[in-house]
């Protein structure tokens, strides 16, 4: 054979469950759902735009059966293989490969198959509830739950294991898909808060049904970070701003005439530059170790940030590290 031979691979299946929003590959296409524990099949085809006729020798999977395969490809058609995959016993997308091996000195194909699996009873877009919120801001989150089952499946009760976060449940398509919501209280402390939503159901093998929920609730105008670590760092490398460099991010959640107006810290030898992020509302503060000026050895201390915000006049952040 020789002439050149371009192929084209159709490796993935765009039929994706509509309840859920699709996971898209780096070349625009959906992959597939199948849900945990059932056996699939996954078919694709070469095709051969060459006017030769290509011999197949072998079909190789990583896993899986090879149930179909065409020996022959004649010119300018396609050729039809197809491997059968067992059960899966985890979720989320798999990745195998199959090689196509020909005849002659044609160069083999390789060919990946990606599917994305799914609980029998999936929580989607993702499993859990995350907020990152502040302080008496409104804030609400929506899931859905969707029944692979054959049967059909009915939400009996929902209750959470935290009062800051309250579910409700709404019936999108009775015994298949509904819809959880949960609003976090507005009265939430700040801090980190973690609950369980739990659900009941009629089917008993999936008679509790839990769901995570985890909460991050800052003030009002709050820092990125809570400290500035500068963990142990070489003398001679301080002139690398990853290492001789930390960066607070200083922002009012909503503001509009926001202003840090000053800030210094009590370690001699740290420079601080403030620089406007998004007017009226963030800001960023750079503490950075002089390096002319740093003697070696532990240091502690405190930046501080002074604010126009008349419920926050000041943030302090701790700072150490050690200098060798």
């Amino acid at each position: 054979m020789t002439k050149k031979m371009v192929w084209g691979l159709a490796l993935l299946a765009v039929a994706c469950h509509q309840d859920r929003g699709p996971l898209a590959t780096r070349s625009g296409s959906e992959i597939e759902a199948v849900v945990q524990g059932r056996p699939f099949d996954h078919t694709f085809i070469v095709p051969n735009k060459t006017s030769d006729t290509l011999v197949v020798k072998q079909v190789i999977a990583s896993s899986g059966m090879i149930t179909h395969a065409d020996s022959v490809v004649p010119p300018r058609s396609e050729g039809r293989f197809t491997v059968r995959f067992d059960k899966t016993p985890y979720l989320g997308v798999i990745s195998e490969a199959i090689r196509v091996e020909f005849a002659g000195n044609v160069p083999p194909q390789r060919v990946r198959v990606l599917k994305r699996i799914v609980a029998p009873v999936e929580v989607a877009p993702q499993s859990q509830f995350y907020f990152f919120t502040a302080k008496g801001e409104p804030a609400e989150r929506e899931l859905t739950i969707i029944n692979h089952l054959e049967r059909s499946l009915k939400i009996l009760s929902v209750a959470s294991s935290d009062p800051a976060f309250r579910p409700t449940l709404a019936t999108l398509e009775s015994g298949r898909r509904y819809q959880l919501r949960v609003t976090l209280d507005t009265t939430t402390a700040v801090g980190r808060h973690e609950g369980t939503i739990r659900l009941t159901t009629d089917v008993p093998a999936y008679a509790n049904l839990t769901v995570a929920a985890q909460a991050f609730v800052k003030d009002v105008v709050n820092a990125s970070i809570d400290e500035l670590n500068y963990s142990r760092v070489l003398a001679d490398a301080l002139d690398r701003e990853a290492l001789g460099q930390r960066t607070v991010l200083v922002r009012k959640y909503r503001g509009t005439d926001f202003q840090v107006v000053r800030a210094v810290t009590d370690i001699p030898f740290l420079a601080v530059r403030i620089e406007p992020q998004k007017v009226g509302e963030s800001y960023l503060v750079h503490v950075r170790i002089q390096r002319d000026r740093a003697p070696k050895g532990r240091f502690t201390g405190a930046l501080r940030i002074e604010t126009n915000d008349p419920t926050t006049r000041e943030l302090k952040l701790p700072i150490h590290g050690e200098i060798l």
